[in-house]
């Protein structure tokens, strides 16, 4: 789905990922594991079906500028609003956003909410299909976690409330479908 860009700048473009396609080489977001998960364990785990993952270029550059995964996890119902918990179920089926990373050099220019955005229309398309109340991620914690907080936080994710991992954050499919229609 590219994006517009300025004038002198070439268009983004952001697809799923082709090892062929996309030179993970120089990546680096300033967070070792992501940057090795990205180099190194990422194919792996598309081929197990453990994740999908869409990659942001440059248009006619196949250096990678940033990217997602997404996968599917079960929550408790327990956590949450109070409404899974009345669904009577045990586990509510949500789409995980298992990392979204943006190279260092790129960072602060837009390209994570871009990729944000991208990854939650996509989730809206899953859910669409299969069913997903929400959309889950997990907040790094490093020297950035304040800044990250306050990112996601801007793009409407709240605690779980997940006594087990208080940096897990979700947004529900409803509040996505309402902003982003």
């Amino acid at each position: 789905m590219p994006s517009k860009a300025p004038v002198d700048q070439p268009a983004l473009v952001i697809a799923k990922f082709d090892k062929a396609l996309h030179d993970r080489s120089a990546f680096s977001c300033g967070f070792g594991p992501i940057d090795n998960f990205l180099k190194s364990s990422l194919s792996d785990q598309i081929k197990t079906g453990m994740v999908a993952a869409w990659m942001a270029t440059a248009e006619g550059d196949p250096a990678v500028l940033g990217f997602y995964t997404l996968g599917a996890l079960a929550i408790r119902a327990n956590l949450g609003p109070g409404k899974w918990q009345r669904a009577g179920v045990p586990d509510i089926p949500v789409i995980y956003i298992r990392a979204v990373a943006v190279r260092s050099d790129m960072q602060g220019q837009g390209l994570g909410t871009a990729l944000l955005i991208d990854a939650m229309t996509r989730c809206l398309g899953i859910a669409d299909q299969m069913g997903a109340a929400a959309v889950v991620l997990d907040v790094l914690e490093d020297n950035q976690f304040e800044q990250r907080w306050r990112f996601y936080k801007g793009l409407g994710f709240i605690p779980l409330g997940d006594p087990d991992n208080p940096q897990r954050v979700y947004i529900s499919m409803a509040d996505i479908r309402a902003t982003l229609g």
